[in-house]
């Protein structure tokens, strides 16, 4: 019987093989998730046998991880702005650089009883990581994809604010039938032929959703159909947030600032990206 170590190690050798960067990393995160133990736990105790069932379960596990599939789908769930959100391939799975998203819209709300419309919501990760942690809003959330909906209402319930985001099928903002104060998008922003060479045997976004990854020839279809469509949804003196891919920032803001009329503003992510870009109705 192999020890919890040589298991751990084997897992890491065959994923160094299949060329996967994190091989290490991705062999201890799935095996304390197969155990259900800590990494402090499986570092103090490495030679503890491992059972048959657990055994099968984490070899399966690295041998889909080697093809490629993502970690966050092999888990289940992503972690996004301190909360936990069930993923699978129905949905994009949560980056870290759409939290700058999220605390620039809460810098905004700042506890405000404001109601906000989530376009192109997904797994719910931005409307449900906004409405727990802003008590006094109410979000409306849309997507096309009534795979997605479904996955984005169980987070909502997961994290205990079903009863403040209304989730809807529909376009883009076909399915708001009043003005919001707040519009917040991460719409797809690749180009159709980008995402050949972005994809490789091992890369998430080979088993991701594509009509949540790619918007047309230029990266720009959504969002400009968005931006038309912008002044319709925003009250008075409403605000709109629009997640970019840096090399576009420019141009987005050029369509929001025609869009609203206002002077747009880009907000660089961490990695000093201009990975969002704000719009306010004059």
């Amino acid at each position: 019987m192999r020890t919890w170590g040589e298991e751990r190690d084997a897992g890491a050798a065959v994923l160094r093989h299949a060329g996967i960067p994190t091989a290490s990393l991705d062999a201890d995160v799935l095996l304390t998730d197969v155990l259900g133990i800590s990494k402090e736990t499986l570092y103090a105790h490495p030679d503890t046998e491992m059972s048959h069932g657990p055994m099968r379960r984490f070899r399966e596990l690295i041998e889909r991880r080697a093809r490629g599939e993502p970690v966050a789908y092999l888990r289940g769930f992503k972690e996004f702005y301190g909360l936990r959100f069930a993923v699978d391939p129905r949905v994009l799975i949560p980056r870290p650089e759409t939290e700058t998203l999220v605390d620039a819209a809460r810098d905004l709300i700042r506890g405000r009883a404001l109601s906000v419309a989530d376009v192109g919501t997904g797994s719910g990760a931005i409307a449900v990581a906004v409405a727990a942690h802003e008590p006094s809003v109410r979000v409306i959330a849309t997507d096309i994809s009534e795979d997605a909906l479904a996955v984005a209402r169980a987070n909502a319930a997961a994290n205990g604010v079903a009863d403040r985001v209304d989730f809807r099928q529909g376009d883009l903002f076909a399915p708001l039938d009043r003005p919001v104060d707040v519009v917040l998008a991460n719409l797809p922003y690749l180009r159709d032929d980008s995402l050949e060479q972005l994809v490789g045997d091992r890369t998430s976004l080979a088993f991701e959703p594509k009509l949540a990854v790619t918007a047309g020839k230029d990266g720009l279809e959504l969002i400009w159909r968005a931006a038309t469509d912008l002044s319709r949804v925003l009250g008075p003196t409403g605000s709109a947030f629009f997640e970019v891919d840096p090399p576009l920032a420019d141009q987005v803001s050029a369509l929001l600032g025609h869009a609203v009329g206002g002077k747009p503003q880009v907000i660089c992510d961490l990695a000093g990206e201009a990975r969002v870009v704000f719009v306010q109705i004059p």
